[in-house]
């Protein structure tokens, strides 16, 4: 169930407005509010970082490890922060 704190937060995690829209017009915003956002593609919860610092640490981990961007974000359904990357893994 989306908590309304955490939308709030998945909002504020998304300024400044520039970048807000831009997510906004490249659809991005969708996935965040999409079930994918907290969930494998097996159905299993994906890992749960308490806190934005922890989150950006683990990413850049991610990034030298695979070679892909990743990127964190505030999650709708639970009160912690997940990693993933988008389809123009830019």
């Amino acid at each position: 169930m989306i908590k309304l704190r955490n939308l709030y937060l998945v909002f504020k995690d998304q300024m400044p407005p520039t970048r807000f829209l831009r997510n906004l017009r490249k659809g991005h915003i969708k996935g965040l509010i999409s079930k994918r956002s907290h969930f494998t593609a097996k159905g299993d919860p994906k890992i749960a970082y308490g806190r934005k610092k922890t989150a950006v640490k683990a990413a850049k981990q991610m990034q030298k490890k695979y070679g892909n961007y990743y990127s964190n974000y505030k999650c709708l359904y639970c009160d912690g922060y997940h990693i993933g990357k988008n389809s123009e893994n830019k």
